[in-house]
């Protein structure tokens, strides 16, 4: 969170509003067209749900206020513009507070297929959807209350149920494995990876989730399972910390993917 980015979010203007070019209008557009094709499918109901009821434009970048008339008026959430880097406690501190970090730029059409930096495009149509579920808006919310009074060495454990669940997370269906988690759905990739035989998929266990490395500049190896998106509803009224407390004790799994190569000094 703390290394340097080469994108500057943009800062609204005294109404509120975000100007964007007309260029990264038209990334927007082509973004949301090639990715609505691909979640075809595989989406979850609660998401396909939460896209109606934000309506997002596929013409243009969405105002943050539009959303804010949806997602308040549905489970009390906002969104919140952000730099394009924020540190943990900042993090933790607005999602404590009902808001959603939104970093207020999109990507460059050089980085259209991948970006490792959330961009506006993965905040808003990856997560978004997702804060207009009573379920997932009180998990994201308990989470955000658990992470800004925990200790910063606990923080890292923590970090885990939110990669594991709101970006990477998975749900077994009548209808199928189906996706919740932002960080596959805003990804054409990642969407279609996980359909593959490659990844590993396992039931939800939160103890597994504390104890499993990841890294974010991959395609993850590791899924885990929900049964339905009440199950978060479930763990948010868990006592985690104590859990950290036992994935101390126990120690992290295996990692399943290679160390990261270090650049050459």
């Amino acid at each position: 969170m703390a290394k340097a980015n080469k994108y500057t979010s943009k800062t609204p203007d005294e109404n509120g509003v975000i100007h964007w070019s007309d260029e990264e209008n038209k990334i927007w557009s082509e973004l949301v067209a090639r990715q609505l094709e691909c979640i075809k499918g595989k989406a979850c109901n609660e998401y396909m749900q939460g896209l109606k009821k934000i309506n997002l434009p596929h013409d243009r970048i969405p105002q943050l206020s539009e959303l804010n008339e949806v997602l308040l008026a549905t489970t009390g959430w906002q969104v919140a513009p952000v730099p394009a880097l924020i540190d943990f406690d900042e993090f933790f501190r607005l999602l404590a507070n009902k808001q959603f970090p939104v970093a207020t730029f999109i990507r460059s059409r050089e980085e259209f297929d991948y970006l490792q930096e959330p961009d506006i495009f993965h905040e808003i149509f990856g997560h978004c959807a997702m804060l207009t579920n009573p379920d997932f808006a009180e998990f994201t919310h308990k989470y955000g209350q658990l992470g800004y009074a925990a200790q910063k060495k606990d923080r890292v454990y923590l970090a885990r149920i939110y990669w594991f669940t709101v970006e990477f997370g998975l749900m077994q269906t009548e209808d199928g494995l189906r996706i919740y988690g932002g960080g596959i759905l805003s990804s054409p990739g990642e969407t279609q990876y996980v359909y593959s035989n490659t990844p590993e998929i396992s039931p939800m266990n939160v103890l597994d989730v504390l104890r499993t490395p990841y890294r974010i500049d991959i395609m993850q190896p590791q899924y885990y399972t929900i049964n339905s998106i009440h199950d978060l509803f479930d763990i948010s009224q868990m006592d985690i910390m104590t859990l950290v407390e036992r994935a101390k004790e126990l120690g992290l799994h295996d990692p399943k993917f290679p160390p990261k190569e270090k650049l050459a000094s």
